[in-house]
């Protein structure tokens, strides 16, 4: 069954490999907050992806590509690292395991995302 999709450019945007990485990489920062004594480094690392994120968005819904790369595989493990920064930020543990596995699991997600080939070239302007 061929699958339709009705605005290819918001599909791409929530598929896009930048935009999921940049996703991941704030929700750790923002998950890492609460553990660390001192918040700057996290603050930083945050913002500066948030930034980057809304850069990228920016370029993507203004100047218009016609293709950019999406990897579904890490669009998929994105809404798991969500609804785990929801569960976690509504019970307060008290345990710092609870943050240490998202960050190195993090750590192990991007190397494998890097290694596995999963990429596609979505054509976003077909005609």
């Amino acid at each position: 069954m061929k699958q339709s999709i009705r605005h290819r450019r918001l599909h791409a945007f929530f598929a896009s490999k930048v935009l999921n990485s940049l996703m991941i990489v704030i929700i750790v920062s923002l998950m890492v907050m609460p553990y660390t004594m001192t918040m700057l480094l996290p603050a930083v690392c945050g913002s500066l992806a948030l930034i980057l994120f809304i850069g990228y968005s920016l370029w993507l819904w203004i100047k218009k590509p016609n293709s950019i790369v999406v990897n579904y595989w890490l669009s998929n493990i994105n809404g798991c690292f969500t609804i785990y920064f929801l569960i976690i930020s509504a019970m307060s543990p008290t345990n710092e395991w609870w943050y240490i596995f998202p960050i190195s699991y993090t750590i192990v997600l991007m190397f494998v995302a890097m290694v596995r080939n999963q990429d596609e070239f979505f054509e976003i302007a077909q005609g």
